[in-house]
């Protein structure tokens, strides 16, 4: 039937505008991954509870955070409402006003800050990514960060604390927060806050517990740092069946491992060589050298006073890129230390000090270049000289380095020490060294984290079960931004093998590049 405007009984037409961006998008990532769905067969609600379910309300909080990067809950009621008519279409039911108010959000945060719920939605969300996107489980990495607030005292007993800071702000209270990932594609395993004035040592076990209890498996090889590399947590990875590679340099074993480092550096014909292919010009570069060794561990199980016994590989690694970074700093050190010591091979007039003994002069010598950390590489002549009024004054009258000395320093950058439980037959010593240098991955997630896409600070709560239930929010929202990216680059090389079309692959490669991710 045709209306004319004049018509008086023709339907009237409401036009709605609402900004989606890529609202639709998010949506539709986050429930093809099973979040809403998962979320709301293990969270139950008090029976009071109205409207949409909790794995509506954090799927559509998840969007908001991931598309305004912002989490503060009070923005996310008036950003729902100006996308009402997008998001009841999109999940098929009416939201109401009161589904998104801080109140309610405030409500789930506490729901999620219950390190029980966690693990178990942990567990259930791995799980399921695990078997549909057929995530590889070999490798797990353990690391910490630490998040400053800028709250005001707070009791000894708090999670927030003053600490060694990795933001540089030791002015402002922290919690630091112990986060396992999966390899290669640096996804969240758990989160865990802890107060942050703890030491890194002791939040090894219990995120490792964590992991392999999401996993369902300990058959893992668990990659940290060196604080990770502590007796106690690597024999208890042992006795429960993990393996482990970390960095190894305690305190306690600085003239130990300057044994390991002088006998790698007496048979270099022995060395194992990893070689890498340079992108650009195709040369084959030396990448690392290796001298590798055995020794027996044993540690006694302090819960069942059981003893484990243990063959370790220790690797005693050089990376040429570590050491000529290393060496361009004491190269650096060297050219702020010559103009210094040249002034004082200048005679000594008004404004520039007069030294009348030697002893005094050599001290000042010996002092500028213990602070440029170059002792016994540079050497320097003195001498007395006669001034114009007939006194003596020292000098100095040559400055050289000693190659000798200089090369010898130089084959001692850069060295590290790798301890690993595990086999060659489960890893030979490159694939021990690749797999450790696989770091930045771990790193990335950090930058994701704590800067580039979700940025924690600032906490706008006080209760810390909330801020535990933030956390694991912004975990997840990661996890949304780790998946993402692997299916897109799934696609692109499916595409690519199907029909490696520069434009079609350019279509897809845009993707990845947009604000979301």
């Amino acid at each position: 039937m045709l209306y004319y405007p004049w018509d008086m009984n023709a339907p009237s037409l409401t036009i709605t505008n609402e900004q989606v961006n890529s609202l639709p998008l998010l949506l539709g990532i986050i429930i093809d991954m099973g979040i809403r769905d998962l979320i709301d067969a293990h969270v139950t609600p008090h029976g009071n509870w109205e409207g949409a379910s909790v794995g509506t309300v954090l799927s559509v909080w998840l969007s908001h955070i991931l598309q305004q990067r912002d989490h503060t809950m009070v923005a996310l009621r008036d950003w729902a409402a100006d996308r009402v008519q997008t998001i009841t279409s999109l999940l098929n039911l009416t939201l109401r006003d009161t589904d998104c108010t801080d109140d309610r959000l405030a409500t789930i945060l506490t729901i999620l800050g219950n390190p029980a719920t966690q693990a178990v939605l942990d567990a259930a969300l791995l799980q399921r990514w695990i078997r549909v996107y057929r995530l590889p489980t070999d490798t797990v990495r353990l690391d910490s960060t630490s998040v400053s607030v800028y709250h005001d005292d707070v009791d000894d007993a708090s999670l927030l604390q003053h600490g060694w800071s990795k933001d540089h702000r030791p002015d402002l209270r922290q919690f630091k927060l112990m986060l396992a990932t999966l390899d290669p594609l640096g996804l969240p395993i758990c989160a865990q806050p802890v107060a942050g004035q703890k030491a890194d040592n002791g939040l090894y076990v219990p995120a490792y517990d964590a992991a392999v209890a999401a996993l369902g498996t300990t058959a893992v090889l668990v990659v940290g740092e060196s604080k990770m590399s502590d007796l106690p947590t690597r024999g208890h990875m042992v006795a429960h069946g993990s393996c482990y590679l970390g960095a190894y340099r305690p305190a306690h074993a600085t003239a130990e491992i300057a044994g390991w480092v002088n006998r790698a550096l007496a048979r270099a014909d022995t060395w194992v060589k990893r070689e890498t292919v340079d992108r650009d010009t195709g040369e084959v570069q030396l990448d690392t050298v290796i001298d590798p060794f055995d020794r027996v561990q044993t540690w006694v199980d302090p819960a069942t006073q059981q003893l484990h016994t243990w063959t370790e590989r220790v690797l005693v690694v050089q990376a040429t890129a570590y050491q000529a970074g290393l060496r361009r700093l004491r190269e650096q050190a060297l050219a702020r230390l010559t103009p210094d010591l040249l002034k004082l091979a200048l005679p000594p007039t008004r404004g520039r000090k007069r030294y009348a003994q030697e002893a005094e002069l050599l001290e000042v010598v010996t002092k500028r270049i213990a602070e440029a950390k170059l002792e016994g590489l540079v050497q320097t002549a003195r001498e007395a000289v006669t001034l114009r009024d007939g006194t003596t004054a020292w000098v100095v009258t040559a400055i050289w380095v000693d190659l000798a000395a200089w090369q010898a320093m130089v084959d001692r950058l850069g060295w590290q020490i790798y301890v690993s439980n595990t086999t060659p037959d489960q890893y030979d010593v490159p694939a021990l060294v690749a797999a450790y240098h696989q770091q930045p991955v771990h790193e990335r997630t950090f930058s994701r984290l704590k800067t580039r896409n979700l940025r924690p600070r600032p906490v706008f709560l006080r209760d810390e079960t909330r801020i535990a239930g933030l956390v694991w929010l912004l975990c997840l929202a990661l996890r949304v931004l780790v998946l993402t990216e692997q299916r897109l680059r799934a696609a692109i090389m499916a595409q690519f093998v199907k029909t490696p079309n520069r434009a079609s692959i350019r279509a897809v490669c845009s993707l990845l590049c947009c604000k979301t991710l």
